[in-house]
């Protein structure tokens, strides 16, 4: 079984062909972990598309446990849109297998199945959410922290200073969406988080 890579995490959400895919991997390149959300290339570009984030990264999915498998993916993280932690620590058990929640209940849910971390925000306002999910703040994070499980903090991550401030509350990782597109900010935000 792999481990949780610890650091920053990456993800690539929506990408819409391999030349896109091919352009996050350069501004991404300083990512400890990178992941595949919700992509809209074709099927049959999909294998391709882990190889290559997996040839250098640890790579995780948005649910599609059967693309992790099927590639060099070290893991699956489990929405409410995809299988649940359970089933997918079932089916695939050479997976690491995480859990994507935002409040107390699913938390609890997630560590009853037996989840290898959390991916748990968003901790401050960002766009992807803005309509739907309000900040968690860093209180709530480090309740979710202090319950023992790896937890990866996402949600408006857009500075080395939120970054120290999210490992000072013990953090596992910190996963970043808008930041990734930055090849410059990577690095630091990187080297903020692996400093100390």
């Amino acid at each position: 079984m792999p481990k949780v890579p610890a650091g920053i995490w990456a993800i690539a959400s929506h990408l819409n062909s391999l030349v896109e895919l091919n352009d996050f991997l350069i501004s991404a390149d300083a990512a400890d972990c990178m992941c595949l959300r919700r992509p809209n290339i074709e099927t049959r570009e999909m294998l391709s598309a882990l190889d290559a984030m997996a040839a250098n990264h640890c790579v995780m999915t948005h649910g599609m446990a059967d693309w992790a498998q099927l590639s060099a993916a070290s893991g699956v993280i489990c929405g409410s849109r995809s299988l649940s932690p359970q089933t997918s620590k079932q089916l695939y058990p050479e997976l690491l297998v995480g859990a994507s929640v935002h409040n107390s209940l699913e938390v609890e849910a997630a560590i009853q199945a037996g989840v290898d971390f959390l991916m748990y925000g968003p901790v401050w306002n960002t766009p992807s959410k803005q309509d739907f999910l309000s900040a968690r703040g860093l209180d709530s994070l480090r309740e979710v922290v202090e319950r023992g499980t790896k937890v990866i903090a996402i949600g408006g991550i857009l500075t080395t200073a939120q970054v120290q401030q999210l490992k000072s509350c013990g953090v596992h990782g910190v996963a970043v969406l808008r930041a990734a597109t930055d090849e410059q900010l990577m690095r630091e935000l990187q080297q903020a988080f692996s400093a100390g």
